[in-house]
This record gives C-alpha cells, structure tokens and sequence, in this order.
C-alpha cells in the first residue's frame, strides 16, 4: 500500500480568484442571442455585462456628482 503524506501551505491550492463576488441574474428572453451577437472575437458574454455595468455605473456616478 503507498504511504500518502500531507503537507501544511500558507497559501490555497491553485491561482487568486479573480472575481470574488458573484451574482445570478435573471434575464428578458432575447437578451443572452443579444449579448451574444455583440461580442468580438474572443470576447464572453461576461466581459461585455461586466464592460456594460461597469460604464452604466461611471455613468450614474458622473450625474450623482453633477452640481444640480
């Protein structure tokens, strides 16, 4: 039988993870083909939501900061 050994690391098993949140989003019918038939080569659905987010939010930023 062969012996297995254990041994203690100060760090996890594989790499960081990139995105430590996550978020389940429910979506209209249509809007996976949508998000599909915008992406550019190479490019996944998430990279265009996170992009998409990302600039909504910039965007509502700017205006919550607007001087009315």
């Amino acid at each position: 039988m062969p012996e297995y050994r254990t041994y203690e690391t100060e760090r996890g098993v594989g790499r960081p993870m990139e995105f430590p949140e996550r978020l389940t989003l429910p979506l209209p019918k249509g809007m996976t083909a949508r998000l599909d038939a915008s992406r550019h080569d190479g490019e996944s659905r998430l990279d265009v939501i996170r992009e998409a987010v990302e600039r909504e939010l910039k965007r509502r930023e700017r205006q919550k900061d607007k001087p009315e």
